[in-house]
C-alpha cells in the first residue's frame, strides 16, 4: 500500500466518528422550576400574531429562560402563563416566524399577583430591502403599561438561495 493510500485510509477512519453527535441532556439544576402553586406568584405569558391571507404566517414570542434556567416546552407553551416568584428576574425571550428567529434578555421586577405579557412587534429597517427585526417588551396586563424598555433585535435565519436568506 502506498504512503498516500495509507494516509487517506487513516484520515477516513479518523473522520467516521465525527459524523454523528447528540446534544447533551439538560441538567436538572439548569431547568426552571416555577414556584409552588400556593406560593405568592406573578405570571408571564407569551404572544402570537397571526397574519391572514394565502401566505399568512404566525409570529410567536415566548419565554425560553428565567434567570438563565431553561423553560421546558417553551415554544409549545407560549400561551400558558408561566409562574414567577416575586422579585428581580432576567427573562430570556425568543421570537419565531417561519424560519426566522431572534432572542433577547429582559430584566423584570415581578410583583406578586400581577400578570405580565411579552409583547412582540416585527418589522423591517429601511424598507423594502433592510433587515428584518423584532422588538420585545413586557407589559402589566392590568394597565397595559410597559414595565421594561423596548429591545430591538435583528432576525436571523432564512433559506440560502431564496429571497428569504439573511446572511448571518
Amino acid at each position: 500500500m502506498s504512503r498516500v493510500s495509507t494516509s487517506l485510509l487513516l484520515l477516513c477512519v479518523a473522520l467516521v466518528p465525527c459524523g454523528c453527535s447528540t446534544a447533551p441532556d439538560t441538567k436538572p439544576e439548569d431547568v426552571y422550576h416555577p414556584p409552588a402553586a400556593n406560593a405568592p406568584s406573578a405570571f408571564l405569558k407569551g404572544m402570537q400574531i397571526s397574519e391572514g391571507g394565502l401566505f399568512g404566517t404566525d409570529h410567536v414570542g415566548f419565554v425560553f429562560m428565567v434567570d438563565l434556567k431553561t423553560v421546558d416546552a417553551a415554544a409549545d407553551g407560549w400561551d400558558k402563563p408561566l409562574a414567577l416568584t416575586p422579585g428581580p428576574h432576567t427573562i430570556g425571550v425568543e421570537y419565531r416566524q417561519s424560519n426566522f428567529h431572534t432572542r433577547a434578555h429582559l430584566p423584570l421586577q415581578a410583583q406578586a399577583g400581577v400578570t405580565y405579557q411579552l409583547m412582540i412587534k416585527p418589522g423591517r429597517d429601511n424598507p423594502p430591502e433592510g433587515p428584518l427585526y423584532n422588538e420585545f417588551w413586557i407589559v402589566d396586563t392590568s394597565t397595559n403599561r410597559p414595565v421594561t424598555l423596548v429591545y430591538h433585535r435583528e432576525l436571523m435565519g432564512g433559506k440560502k438561495g431564496t429571497i428569504f436568506y439573511m446572511n448571518k
